[in-house]
């Protein structure tokens, strides 16, 4: 998505992996953000929303978020940008990829 996105447009995010191991090569005129969460569940949303409460969205609005990931993890994402920020719900797209102990998203 980011390669297809005009560099004139400007695209923020938080990317989360276990270590930097994990971590794909990003272009580096974007305000996007890695975050290390360790050794703790990969279901829990907590290092994901610090990091997303922490970035700088004021020049962001209107625009489309596009959440992929665990299930909770993207509602909780989703419900942040809503709640906290403001955003519209049709500003919000959600591709959950997979759910602790639900078959079909494992």
């Amino acid at each position: 998505m980011l390669r297809a996105l005009p560099a004139t447009v400007p695209a923020y995010g938080v990317l989360v992996t276990d270590s930097p191991a994990g971590e794909l090569p990003l272009p580096a005129d974007r305000a996007l953000t890695w975050v290390h969460r360790g050794t703790a569940n990969p279901a829990n949303p907590a290092p994901l929303l610090r990091a997303l409460r922490a970035l700088d969205l004021r020049d962001a609005g209107p625009g489309t978020a596009y959440l992929a990931g665990e299930a909770r993890t993207c509602q909780a994402v989703r419900d942040h940008l809503v709640r906290e920020r403001g955003w519209s719900r049709r500003n919000i797209l959600v591709k959950p990829f997979w759910a602790p102990g639900r078959r079909g998203l494992d």
